[in-house]
């Protein structure tokens, strides 16, 4: 029995056999040929890799389907298809040539300034080695697993999962990865247990077959685990299975405190089938629907495709409201052509800034929202307003696109209920003339308005330990907007990692927030720490702010 220390993925607790699927080494026994002929060859892998690549987003959700796309997108890329094609006309064959690019194109996302970008080098290389092994006849990596397995690795690649079959794939053991990485993210959002950067030692001494315990609460994995540590992992196992049987109920309970206080559980998500999934946890709306992870490809959508897109999300929605955030471009998050370099981008033009400064297409945008609005119960909320200023500014421009669309004679809600996300502090302290300049609401998004409190940004290491939810200083700027929302009489959200947290989100409750927009996969677990919560008497408690969200 022997013991390994990693990081942190994705949570939970799994005990079976380890998979290590058996790469074939690529480049054996190939031949090169004529130039035309490995530029023909090359041009049919790359149909192939995309036909592949399509058929596995049509069973994906969310962001999955975004990194598939990506994925397909990449595979037009006239640059990388340019590399590709400079190699072979040299002489070089094919599957060389689309290695040595996809290694090129990879090392430089990796050396972007750039979180997100550096993520996209793990998706470079999982679409070149899809097109590499159609072109060497190989197997397209797909998990060939005959019984319920931890897949154990160096690196795994999004497809690694997503063409796992279902109910095979327990867990993730990887010796090197990141928490960051698209994997990682994708095993958090399928509920797949997963630590990684285990080391080359665990790599050396897994061997497959073996069986491993993979805990993520420990961040550890135990290779060939004695009796006494399996008996104890199967009770964990057993108690947390009654746990699972408990969440069952929890979907169609509604979420009332012990003494019966409502609170409203709304979902963050990214597109119809993350808003499909949070409605069947038994979500009461969208308090935070990521608009511009439509725009992560590269390519601008039109008025229509982005209505029809807001349309079928207000469908998954069945009915329930869905609060759709404009676009939130910048920092961590860039779209090409979009964008432009930035020495402190978290500081720099984003969200709303940007879209100020782009009024093609932020007026695009705008268009596309009023008329989704007549297709069911919708809210828009600009992010990273900083003022009063941005604030008029934005409204100037919905009040360009209302006419607009009168003039084309297209069909709108003429009160949509604009509102702002309150993630400076700035937005914070300003909160009473937000609302008295017609904010129709207020959602707090603890993320960006912890590292704004505190100058830490939250993609430093270095700087985790000034990163602090808690923190008397944002608890403070979190009254002061619940208090001007109250004196409004507007509804206010609070989302972010501190509404996924139970306790936090507990806490929020005992403080006259109730209603929190959660990640989908914490919904259940946050629902019911506030079905155990019971508050103070009635008259003892801060008055909440009104918490309808269906105008």
């Amino acid at each position: 029995m022997k013991e390994y220390k990693g990081t942190f993925a994705s949570e939970g607790l799994v005990m079976a056999p380890i998979y290590r699927p058996a790469r074939q080494a690529l480049g054996l026994g190939r031949v090169v040929h004529a130039p035309s002929q490995e530029r023909a060859l090359f041009d049919d892998a790359v149909v192939l890799a995309k036909d592949e690549l399509i058929r596995l987003q049509q069973r994906a959700v969310g962001e999955q389907k975004d990194i598939l796309l990506f994925q397909q997108e990449l595979l037009d890329d006239h640059a990388l298809l340019s590399e590709v094609g400079d190699y072979i006309a040299a002489g070089a064959g094919s599957a060389a040539a689309v290695e040595r690019a996809g290694l090129i194109f990879a090392r430089a996302l990796e050396q972007v300034d750039d979180a997100y970008i550096r993520l996209r080098s793990t998706d470079v290389l999982d679409a070149c080695r899809r097109v590499v092994e159609i072109l060497d006849g190989t197997p397209r990596g797909e998990m060939k697993m005959t019984r319920p397995s931890i897949l154990v690795a160096e690196q795994v690649l999004p497809s690694d999962i997503l063409t796992a079959e279902p109910g095979m794939l327990l867990g993730i053991a990887c010796s090197g990865g990141s928490t960051q990485s698209h994997a990682s993210i994708i095993a958090g959002v399928m509920g797949i247990p997963a630590v990684v950067g285990l080391g080359p030692a665990f790599w050396e001494a897994a061997e497959d077959g073996a069986l491993l315990v993979l805990d993520a609460e420990t961040n550890s994995v135990v290779l060939d685990p004695n009796e006494a540590v399996q008996q104890t992992v199967a009770e964990r196992l057993e108690r947390q299975a009654a746990l699972s049987s408990q969440y069952a109920w929890l979907r169609a309970a509604p979420c009332r405190t012990i003494d019966g206080t409502p609170v409203r559980l709304l979902a963050n998500c990214s597109g119809p089938q993350d808003i499909e999934a949070a409605i069947a946890l038994g979500a009461d709306g969208v308090g935070l629907l990521r608009s511009e992870f439509m725009m992560m490809t590269g390519e601008f959508p039109d008025e229509e495709e982005q209505y029809r897109f807001y349309v079928d999300c207000l469908h998954a929605a069945k009915g329930r409201p869905v609060t759709v955030r404009t676009f939130d471009l910048g920092a961590d998050k860039q779209a090409e052509g979009i964008n432009e370099p930035e020495e402190n981008p978290a500081l720099g033009l984003r969200g709303v800034r940007l879209c100020l400064a782009r009024p093609d297409i932020f007026h695009t945008q705008l268009c596309a929202l009023l008329r989704a609005s007549a297709e069911g119960p919708l809210r828009v909320m600009f992010p990273m307003v900083s003022g009063v200023e941005d604030w008029r500014d934005a409204m100037a421009c919905v009040a360009t696109a209302k006419a607009a669309l009168r003039s084309r004679g297209a069909r709108f809600q003429e009160g949509l209920v604009f509102g702002s996300m309150i993630e400076i502090p700035s937005a914070a302290l300003t909160a009473r003339e937000l609302a008295a300049q017609g904010c129709g609401f207020f959602s707090i998004g603890t993320n960006d308005l912890v590292q704004y409190t505190h100058a830490a940004d939250r993609m430093v290491p270095g700087v985790a330990h000034y990163y602090r939810q808690d923190s008397l200083a944002v608890q403070r700027l979190i009254g002061m907007t619940v208090e001007a929302a109250k004196e409004a009489d507007i509804p206010v959200c609070i989302c972010g990692q501190t509404a996924s947290d139970p306790e936090l989100a507990a806490e929020y409750v005992r403080r006259g927030l109730h209603m929190l927009s959660v990640t989908g996969n914490r919904l259940l677990k946050v629902k019911k720490a506030l079905l155990e919560l019971e508050l103070p008497p009635e008259e003892s408690r801060p008055v909440p702010p009104r918490m309808a969200v269906e105008e």
